[in-house]
């Protein structure tokens, strides 16, 4: 019922085009398929990706930025557990400073894949942020 509706709608519409203007030849409205047309005849645009969609790395990278901060001041301050002079400084001294260098190395590899991995540079961004605003505080 509704489809004989809109298709005689559709023929109205059309008689009163071809009316007003004969000099030029118009072609006729043609009614929407009711079928999705597939992905293939599609254009294909990039997707923009929110930030948000990013959070759970944004938010590890950051997390584990602090970690290895802390491990830093604890390494150079008297009181800490793992401070100098301690079995545990000796422990932690490589794999902080280990963290430490790997900051730059991220924001390097990041570079390359940013515009195809956007996660992975927001969490090198987030990581070395982390790191640095925890060892100012």
């Amino acid at each position: 019922m509704a489809t004989a509706n809109f298709q005689a709608r559709i023929e109205r519409i059309n008689r009163a085009h071809e009316g007003l203007a004969p000099a030029r030849a118009k072609t006729p409205i043609r009614a929407l398929r009711s079928q999705p047309v597939p992905m293939s005849t599609r254009r294909a645009g990039r997707k923009r990706l929110s930030i948000f969609d990013h959070m759970q790395s944004m938010a590890l990278g950051s997390v584990l930025g602090c970690i290895v901060a802390v491990l830093l001041t604890g390494l150079a301050s008297e009181n800490s557990p793992w401070g100098p002079g301690t079995d545990l400084n000796e422990m932690l001294f490589l794999p902080a400073l280990a963290g430490l260098a790997l900051a730059p190395i991220l924001m390097l590899v990041s570079l390359f894949l940013a515009s195809k991995r956007p996660g992975f540079a927001l969490f090198s961004l987030s990581y070395l942020s982390g790191l640095v605003i925890t060892m100012l505080i």
